[in-house]
């Protein structure tokens, strides 16, 4: 406990978040990548060829992705600033989280059972859903699930708790999971399930909120590439020649430690040189949670009929072309799936809105003894309406709406 003891008592200034899209933005096409390049990776590690080495190196180098995602959204859910009242935060969480939860979850059992596995009776819907990973991507959705439902806990520690205990507190939850992992994996010793799969990503969410507002220097920069980039050929080169099963699955976990180390780098990095600019990022990324729930129903068709790569050429195209490409089809279609009334609500936009509220233009208090903002009277802070929430309003970088959302963009 003696590296907490020098950690400062008071958070820094607050940074505005506007980064957090272009990040994200980014994100959802690394995901879109590992999704495209996952069964190549297991099924082309036989020869050990050049092909392989080549998705292997991708795969590695994108699996900071998920845990950004987490972190984010610890960074946006645990802001004091955001508010503090549980019903109703949790009951808007509902609508953007909990009816595409139900809804994919029901596409993805019948697309997996009649396309992808239609006569393989081994399978169990049942089991699958129990386990909080019904179909590859779907985690997520109940990691984020169950997240949310300790939100106005763990919001307890930015309001109350001092900055050696939020780090402390992450700290112990990120251990905790990465321990889990090792267990899990290396010894199949217990495994998640829909009640526990959140916790071990806990201390990812923390993270998010504790190095939300850090600004690098440049000496410290240079740091975070070396770590992020030093992590990646680590997970490339134990992936293939490390011991047990091949290839090595525990390297890619996002709680082996070279993956928590990337991605802690990956998240720092990311505000470092996103502040300002990526315009076109901002615009994309209310598309991103679409992007993420329809692309399996693109990338699993077209693969099937391209066919696995087994070339150099044909696996840079399934790593950097058809991710690119899928993620643009996904995103038109949400475009248009958003703007019908009826789908909106499976896309997580069904909730209730007030179009008329505007945000408040003061700037957040703060306490003498934490320079983080203290949260805003609940009874009066306004709703963020639609149009702004789209990052077109002139809401300055601090001023947030009462209850966080974190999938929606932040304004620029």
């Amino acid at each position: 406990m003696a590296p907490l003891d020098r950690i400062p008592t008071e958070n820094p200034p607050p940074t505005s978040t506007a980064w957090m899209n272009p990040a994200r933005a980014i994100a959802i096409i690394a995901v879109v990548a590992i999704h495209s390049l996952g069964t190549v990776v297991e099924e082309n590690f036989a020869d050990m060829g050049p092909d392989w080495w080549v998705a292997n190196a991708v795969d590695s180098a994108c699996r900071w992705s998920v845990p950004v995602f987490i972190m984010i959204s610890g960074a946006l859910a645990l802001d004091p600033n955001r508010g503090s009242r549980p019903r109703k935060f949790l009951s808007k969480r509902v609508w953007r989280i909990g009816i595409p939860l139900v809804f994919w979850t029901v596409v993805y059992v019948l697309f997996r059972r009649y396309y992808l596995q239609p006569g393989d009776d081994s399978w169990n819907p049942g089991i699958a859903i129990l386990t909080g990973s019904p179909f590859v991507q779907l985690y997520f959705l109940y990691v984020l699930a169950g997240l949310t439902l300790l939100t106005p806990f763990f919001r307890l520690l930015s309001v109350h708790g001092s900055r050696r205990l939020q780090w402390g507190t992450g700290l112990i939850f990120l251990g905790i999971g990465m321990l889990d992992q090792w267990v899990s994996t290396v010894f199949a010793v217990g495994e998640a399930n829909i009640a526990t799969r959140f916790l071990t990503m806990a201390g990812f969410y923390i993270l998010g909120w504790v190095l939300r507002d850090i600004v690098l220097s440049t000496r410290a920069v240079v740091s975070a590439w070396v770590s992020l980039i030093g992590s990646v050929a680590v997970t490339t080169l134990w992936a293939g020649f490390g011991p047990g099963e091949k290839p090595w699955i525990f390297p890619y976990e996002y709680l082996s430690p070279v993956v928590v180390i990337a991605s802690l780098a990956a998240y720092l990095l990311l505000h470092h040189h996103l502040r300002s600019g990526f315009g076109f990022l901002h615009r994309f990324y209310p598309y991103s949670f679409g992007v993420f729930l329809l692309h399996p129903l693109v990338l699993y068709p077209v693969r099937n009929e391209m066919g696995l790569p087994t070339t150099v050429p044909g696996v840079l195209l399934h790593a950097f072309v058809m991710p690119i490409a899928y993620t643009l089809i996904c995103a038109v279609v949400t475009w248009f799936a958003v703007k019908i009334p009826g789908v909106r609500a499976v896309f997580g936009e069904g909730g209730p809105r007030n179009p008329h509220a505007r945000p408040a233009a003061k700037s957040p208090r703060r306490t003498a003894g934490n320079t983080r903002p203290v949260p805003e009277n609940p009874r009066t802070a306004p709703e963020v309406s639609a149009t702004e929430a789209r990052g077109l309003s002139v809401e300055p970088p601090h001023t947030r709406s009462s209850d966080p959302d974190p999938l929606e963009p932040e304004n620029p």
